[in-house]
């Protein structure tokens, strides 16, 4: 994700589309994890030649990761929390064997119906060694990579949201000469620890005597996920940035006193601006969308993690003065 975390920057920034960089990731992450779990299975059966050699070994050995644990019972941690109310790994093995019966119990059943249908045969080679697996404990792999799958990809959408939006943030203010006083980013650590009544504001941006205060809302999850839209409206942040919004919640917000303004138009940046200025807040013009790819990278290693979170401690400290 790292790489592609100034691609990912500049995409929005010039109104275009980010998620072919995200998806990349999850590509890869998803070929590399494949071929671990799959020499996990290859050394396990190696070593148990049992009938229950996937239990013992990729189950119940506690040298697997509850992380693994949960992939080679074909689950994730949100569904066994859900069914029990706890995600602990006793309970996640317990779940797990049930869930391991019920697809061997699917595989009989298919055994006894192949007639139209492709025999499914699973072989595995790693140097010298090699292993078929039967069509019930092949079946029992695609039920790992495909948990494995889900966990991968949901990983990588929350990461986009954690790694970038508050460097596409700095990335913003710094490109409209927003003075670094008049402005801070709220880190997840200050929202745990209660520092802002709403959890979900990214920023605060701020006048010199501190009698306005504009809460900002950043989502590059859109169109897709209507319910950000409406918890955002809820919430009557002062302005939320989103990737795209239906026409009907612009409307909504701008009846509530929200700005909402899409990242997905290639003048978000200048809008931004006007909307700022009209707030009374001295920024300049953005510059040219030709310029933003050469200025990503130079903003972008300027942000400083630690000195932001020091900055809205400062803050908070004169507020509440």
């Amino acid at each position: 994700m790292e790489k592609y975390i100034d691609k990912i920057i500049i995409s929005v920034l010039k109104g275009k589309d980010y998620r072919p960089y995200v998806l990349a990731t999850i590509n890869k992450r998803f070929v590399d994890t494949v071929y671990l779990l799959l020499k996990k299975i290859l050394e396990a059966r190696q070593k148990n030649k049992s009938e229950d050699w996937w239990i013992k070994e990729l189950v119940e050995n506690s040298a697997i990761s509850k992380r693994e644990l949960l992939w080679f019972v074909g689950l994730n941690n949100k569904t066994v929390t859900n069914m029990a109310n706890t995600a602990k790994r006793e309970v996640c093995i317990d779940l797990g064997k049930e869930n391991i019966n019920s697809i061997k119990m699917l595989a009989e059943e298919i055994e006894k119906m192949h007639d139209g249908l492709p025999y499914i045969e699973i072989k595995l080679k790693h140097r010298k060694e090699e292993i078929i697996l039967s069509e019930k404990e092949s079946i029992q792999v695609l039920n790992t990579i495909s948990a494995m799958k889900l966990t991968v990809q949901g990983g990588a959408w929350s990461e986009v949201g954690k790694k970038v939006e508050k460097k596409l943030l700095f990335t913003i203010f710094e490109m409209l000469c927003l003075p670094s006083k008049n402005y801070v980013l709220v880190s997840d650590e200050m929202k745990k620890n209660g520092f802002v009544g709403n959890r979900e504001i990214d920023g605060i941006i701020l006048s010199d005597d501190h009698k306005k205060i504009i809460q900002i809302e950043f989502k590059l999850l859109g169109i897709g996920n209507p319910e950000i839209g409406d918890e955002a409206l809820a919430r009557e942040v002062g302005l939320f940035l989103v990737d795209r919004m239906t026409t009907m919640m612009i409307e909504e917000g701008k009846k509530k006193g929200v700005n909402i303004i899409e990242l997905r138009d290639e003048k978000a940046l200048t809008k931004i601006g006007e909307y700022l200025k009209k707030e009374g807040f001295d920024v300049k013009n953005p510059p040219k969308i030709t310029e933003i790819e050469k200025l990503v990278p130079q903003i972008t290693k300027k942000y400083n993690e630690d000195l932001e979170n020091k900055k809205i401690m400062f803050k908070a400290k004169e507020l509440v003065k």
